[in-house]
């Protein structure tokens, strides 16, 4: 992947999972019955279940000439990258899943 291709639209990923994030809270703030958990999934906070909606909608398999095709043709990194990327970078997804600085997923120098 072309890093200086991506670029913006990686920067763009960051800040609007931090926006829709910091707006879930809020908006779970003001709503009733947030915490309701379909069965199986009631060990997950709600935080914990934002995040992994998130990396949800991002589930995708390409053909590796799919994927070849379209890393050398669109400005966007692929789907895997867009959930690794993001919260790589975000304090928030780190304190919701107990997660420590240089561990697993959790980068040392966090992108602002």
């Amino acid at each position: 992947v072309n890093g200086n291709k991506t670029q913006d639209e990686n920067i763009a990923d960051d800040a609007a999972l931090k926006q829709a994030f910091f707006a879930y809270q809020q908006w779970a703030k003001t709503h009733k019955n947030v915490d309701k958990k379909l069965p199986g999934l009631t060990k997950y906070s709600t935080e914990q279940m934002f995040f992994m909606n998130f990396g949800h909608t991002w589930c995708t398999k390409m053909t590796n000439e799919a994927a070849h095709d379209y890393i050398n043709s669109d400005e966007h990194s692929p789907a895997q990258f867009r959930i690794r990327g993001p919260t790589s970078n975000f304090v928030e997804f780190d304190r919701v899943f107990g997660c420590k600085t240089g561990q697993g997923n959790s980068r040392v120098n966090k992108c602002n």
